[in-house]
């Protein structure tokens, strides 16, 4: 099985189904297929035993996550950490935990 990864801090909001979307940019846009299932685990390599499933991708730009109800302080948040343009390219994808 493919997996998706995430950081350590969301194993708890996966595990009690409170997250439903994640934000990837650079090498990971275009990884994910609509309809597939992954395996969720951390980005240092530890299994969740979480299966996600993508419901919906949507390409866009960071500066416009705002149209899909992100908050802005988490888009100013993933600009600073990743040091990208407010125009930079970014897929929000939205899943389901299973």
């Amino acid at each position: 099985m493919d997996e998706i990864f995430f950081p350590s801090q969301y194993k708890k909001a996966l595990l009690n189904k409170t997250k439903n979307s994640t934000i990837r940019i650079g090498n990971e846009i275009g990884k994910y297929k609509v309809g597939k299932i992954y395996s969720a685990k951390s980005y240092a390599g530890r299994n969740w035993n979480i299966k996600i499933k993508v419901l919906k991708i949507f390409p866009t730009i960071l500066d416009r996550l705002s149209d899909f109800n992100i908050p802005k302080r988490s888009i100013e948040s993933i600009q600073k950490k990743e040091k990208i343009s407010r125009n930079e390219k970014v897929e929000l994808i939205r899943f389901e935990v299973l």
